[in-house]
């Protein structure tokens, strides 16, 4: 069967080839915010009894919301600093979420169990004795209503569902929601930033209108890039609240390094780390040509965790990891063709490692190891007469649900609403 090729905005994030060969299904997902649904699996200690030294335990629901506005709800919420609002790992915006989160208990001047301000809900779960950090979890479970055109669309997308399950797992790219989906160029900004060119990262956070974002902010852009600060700050709606500040900033005089100084430094330590994962599927989708499209083949030179088997690494008792490119030890033990894959990329590039290093803004991104092949479990179908068939599975720490969704419908992303 001929392979079928990619959209635009896959390749724009660096996924240039699908592993499976099933054909497209006319699907779509988020025809309303609770079809797709997320649930943290969380490895964190928790007890019901109140630590005075340690941390606070809270289950955060979110909806349609990014983590970053949640998180500043939250902190006034509970009357503390957002810096002390800690959580193991971003979730999709336009869906349901339930995750973790701690704060210092003593930071809490009365520990409330129950929040809700209408689109964040709190409940306190116990205490732990220590923080969550980045990565901090066991995986995700998903929910997720697919809308299909007809019957045989069904048809395709239970075929193409059949051909996953015998693979039993998905490569190990990076999804869309860490680089934007009408807005793909959060490593654009983070490629920037690597390069130290400040005035690019910020006419690239402010200006330079995408096709497919909304008509307001478009024209926002559209005003930025045209040195209309003054009328694009009008018009940014005021959910591109970074944006905004950005704007404000540049107008105060500040240079554009002291504005990208200005932003949070989790969202400056995104940018940068995203494209570390642009980097990673760039040589991931190399890597996956040249196996034929098996992410659970081994190659000369693989950093396995377990046999060096590929039926173990399908089974889940066996873990091959490639390296996202930054700073440190890990980045120079690559060797191989794995090696060879990520610094061809990189020399494409002209990016070093010592380049994730950015002291101007504080920021060190280390290279980190990822899996190659990352396994579902729990994976089922759900078709009842009269409702949108319901997709469910878990997923590892990492992995994304819109990466399975994206081989079992290959649609455009937009148009398949990931």
């Amino acid at each position: 069967m001929k392979t079928i090729e990619p959209p635009e905005i896959d390749k724009r994030v660096g996924m240039l080839v699908y592993v499976t060969r099933s054909p497209p299904v006319a699907g779509r997902i988020r025809e309303k915010v609770e079809d797709f649904e997320v649930e943290e699996v969380t490895d964190l200690r928790i007890v019901e009894r109140r630590m005075e030294r340690g941390y606070a335990v809270y289950l955060m629901e979110k909806r349609r919301m990014d983590m970053f506005t949640a998180v500043r709800r939250v902190a006034r919420l509970l009357g503390v600093s957002v810096k002390d609002v800690r959580y193991a790992g971003l979730k999709d915006t336009v869906a349901v979420t339930r995750q973790y989160i701690t704060v210092p208990a003593d930071r809490l001047s009365e520990v409330k169990e129950n929040l809700d301000d209408g689109r964040v809900s709190l409940r306190l779960v116990g205490y732990s004795n220590r923080r969550l950090r980045p990565g901090a979890l066991r995986g995700n479970r998903f929910k997720i209503a697919v809308s299909l055109r007809d019957k045989g669309e069904l048809k395709k997308f239970i075929d193409a569902l059949k051909e996953l399950s015998e693979l039993s797992g998905i490569p190990g790219f990076y999804g869309y929601q860490r680089f934007g989906v009408r807005r793909p160029n959060t490593h654009v900004v983070g490629r920037f930033i690597v390069k130290r060119m400040w005035d690019a990262a910020v006419r690239e956070i402010a200006g330079n209108p995408y096709p497919w974002e909304p008509p307001l902010s478009y024209e926002a852009r559209r005003l930025f890039e045209e040195g209309k600060l003054k009328e694009a700050l009008e018009k940014y709606p005021r959910t591109l609240f970074y944006e905004r500040l950005v704007v404000r900033k540049l107008l105060e005089g500040h240079s554009p390094l002291e504005v990208l100084k200005h932003l949070p430094r989790s969202l400056r330590l995104l940018y940068v780390s995203g494209y570390q994962s642009y980097l990673f599927n760039l040589a991931l989708s190399r890597r996956l040509i040249e196996t034929k499209l098996d992410p659970t083949a081994i190659m000369e030179g693989d950093i396995v965790r377990g046999a060096k088997d590929s039926s173990m690494v399908r089974r889940g008792l066996s873990v091959i990891y490639m390296v996202a490119p930054g700073v440190g030890v890990r980045f120079e033990r690559l060797r191989g063709r794995p090696g060879e894959l990520i610094r061809e990329v990189m020399a494409e590039e002209d990016v070093k490692p010592e380049e994730f290093k950015v002291e101007e803004l504080g920021i060190k991104c280390k290279a980190v190891f990822r899996e190659v092949f990352m396994k579902f479990t729990e994976l089922k179908l759900t078709v009842q007469p009269g409702s949108k068939p319901v997709l469910s599975f878990t997923l590892p720490q990492g992995g994304y649900a819109t990466v399975l969704l994206r081989e079992l419908l290959k649609q455009d992303p937009l148009k398949a609403g990931f």
